[in-house]
Parts: C-alpha cells; structure tokens; sequence
C-alpha cells in the first residue's frame, strides 16, 4: 500500500506529463531563464554622480560584452516603473544550459580584458560604472522557456518599453471538468496564434515554466510566468485590443464566449499573481 509521500509524487508526475504535452519537450531553443536582482544606489550617494553618465557607462557595458558572450542568448535589464523598491534593476537572462550560465560567469573576467584591452581604461571604466551600484545582487528564481509560445517584436522601440510580469496557475487536468490534453493544446495554440500573435499592442512575449527553485505548487496548480512588453502602461491596460483580437479569431459571439469559457477553465481560479511592472531599457538589451 503507498504511503502519502509516494502518492504526493504520483500526482506530481501525472501533473509533470499532462503539462508537457501542453508546452511540448525541451528543445534547442527551451533556455534556461534566470531571474536576478541589483539595486542601484541613490544618485544622491554617488560621487559625482549623474543620470546620463550612469546612462552612458551602462550602455557602453552591454554595447561591449553582449556580442562578446555567446552563451547569453538574450537578456532584458528592467527598472523600476510600478511596484517594488524603486532602486531595484531586474535582469531576465537566458542561456542554453545551467552550464553555459555558469561559464558566462567565470569567463566574466576575461571577456572584460576583450572589450577593453587596456588595463588603465578598463580599470577606469569600472571605478565608474561600480560606483552606481550596491555591492552583491539576489539570485531570485530559475526558469525554462516555453520556446512555442514567444513571440518576437518586429522592430526595436526607440524608447523604453513597459514589461508587465505575472504568474498564471495551469489547472490539473483532473480538476477540469471533461478536459483532455488534447482539448487543452488546441484551445492554446489557437489563443497563441490567433489572439497573442495577432494583438498588435503586445509587443513581445517569453513564457516561462517552472524549472529550479521559487514556488510550486501549494494547491495553486502548475505556475507559468509571462513576461510582456508593451508600449507604455496604458497599451498594457488595454483591454480593447485583446477583445478585437479575439472577435477575429472567433467571428460568432456565442462560440466565442464558450471558447473563452473554456480555455480559462484550464488555469487554476481564473487568477494570477503580478510580480511586477517595470521599465525595459531597450539599448542594454541582448
């Protein structure tokens, strides 16, 4: 006869297979995501401080050590916008593996001698570009990405962008009343495709999977992180475009109302939790 621990384990396993049939095998392009936490000092604690040398040095930073670290396949440095300590800065980075994550960081101090050769000047540019910062960060949560269901921004903004973080609760299939894995894939691709893809005010969008450490679990279902960046709050806010969008993907109201019904019975409580709102500076990006 199983214990309780062994039948926690089975319902998770069960739990772990209904999901990937959702989000699809890990496949090349299914990164490992971290999530990190610095905080800027005050302007008013740095000496000879300003807002647009800080702007300069921190561009100059990602300007020379983006191209030169090849095991970082794309990196989104965010600050404060709404919510959270204002001197807070948030880097989303994705790699190929733990391992190439590791490797970026040991390779840290060569790849500096590559994007300035010369000692004084290297030496020089981080006497100043440290001094914006408090020492150390926050290594938050770890994550995979669910590579099908990005989407890709056509252009790059010429002003920074808002990126809206909140974390949605898949519900055990067991707790859907006559849902099937089969159902529930059709119903997202089509909300992908027809509706994310289609929504012209989201400009881009990575979701996320569970993959080491942070929360799972905990009655709420299965998490899954969105992380979406838009023109400003108030495309962010705009619930009209998601309504148009999937007015066209489903054309006869009624269909459209069951099919909507329908795909938010696959999330847990039809709820989800906001980790943030946040400035996304575009020129650091990767």
């Amino acid at each position: 006869m199983l214990n309780q621990k062994q039948n926690i384990y089975i319902i998770l396993f069960a739990f772990l297979l209904s999901t990937t049939f959702v989000y699809g095998q890990d496949s090349e392009r299914n990164y490992v995501v971290t999530f990190t936490k610095s905080s800027l000092k005050p302007m008013s604690e740095v000496e000879d401080g300003s807002g647009s040398e800080r702007k300069e040095l921190f561009e100059e930073y990602a300007r020379k050590m983006n191209p030169l670290t090849p095991e970082l396949k794309m990196s989104m440095i965010l600050g404060h916008y709404w919510t959270g300590v204002s001197t807070d800065v948030l880097a989303i980075n994705a790699y190929e593996s733990i391992a190439a994550a590791d490797k970026v960081g040991e390779d840290e101090g060569k790849t500096r001698e590559r994007a300035w050769r010369r000692d004084d000047v290297r030496e020089e540019f981080f006497k100043n570009y440290s001094k914006y910062w408090v020492a150390g960060h926050t290594d938050l949560e770890m994550f995979r990405l669910i590579a099908d269901r990005t989407k890709i921004r056509k252009r790059k903004p010429k002003e920074n962008t808002v990126i809206t973080i909140t974390t949605h609760y898949l519900a055990p299939l067991s707790e859907v009343d006559g849902g099937s894995a089969e159902e529930r894939s059709e119903l997202f691709d089509k909300y992908f495709e027809e509706v994310e893809m289609k929504n012209d005010k989201l400009l881009s969008q990575i979701v996320l999977g569970h993959y080491w450490s942070g929360k799972l679990g905990y009655g709420k279902g299965w998490p899954i992180v969105y992380v979406r960046e838009w023109a400003s709050i108030v495309d962010a806010d705009n619930n009209a475009s998601w309504s148009a969008v999937q007015a066209t993907a489903w054309p006869e109201e009624a269909e459209r109302e069951a099919k909507i019904k329908r795909y938010f019975e696959y999330w847990s409580g039809n709820f989800h939790e906001e980790m943030g709102i946040y400035y996304n500076w575009v020129n650091l990006q990767k």
